[in-house]
């Protein structure tokens, strides 16, 4: 839930989507999404990755081996493992949001301008 917390937060910062409207804005909305699916699926991947055992196979992390083998053999595991299924969420991301992401920012706005209301501040001491 937290590495899909951090990429999802990750759409709602994005620079510059303000000045966009429209087609443009679901656009750069899919290419996020394109790129967080796979960053989601090497975050998923990281936090299993380290506890497989060295006798797992040859992609398992070694904690006497160098930074750049154990960075060599992560890949490898990614490639192997979860290539499929980060490849899958990345195509299912960028055609739902663009078939359905115009309607859904849509009915998003609307409800923002809806519940949107300040209240009055008063300073002052305690009433009476």
């Amino acid at each position: 839930m937290l590495a899909m917390g951090w990429f999802t937060m990750g759409a709602g910062l994005l620079p510059g989507r303000e000045r966009l409207r429209g087609r443009g804005e679901v656009v750069v909305l899919a290419g996020y999404g394109f790129l967080a699916a796979f960053g989601y699926g090497t975050a998923m991947n990281l936090a299993g990755w380290p506890f497989m055992g060295a006798l797992a196979s040859s992609v398992a992390f070694d904690p006497q081996a160098a930074v750049p083998a154990n960075v060599a053999r992560f890949v490898a595991y990614c490639l192997a493992t979860s290539l499929g299924w980060d490849l899958g969420r990345a195509i299912v991301t960028v055609v739902l949001t663009l078939t359905l992401g115009p309607a859904l920012l849509k009915a998003l706005r609307r409800a923002t301008r809806r519940a949107a209301f300040e209240t009055p501040v008063t300073f002052g001491g305690p009433p009476g």
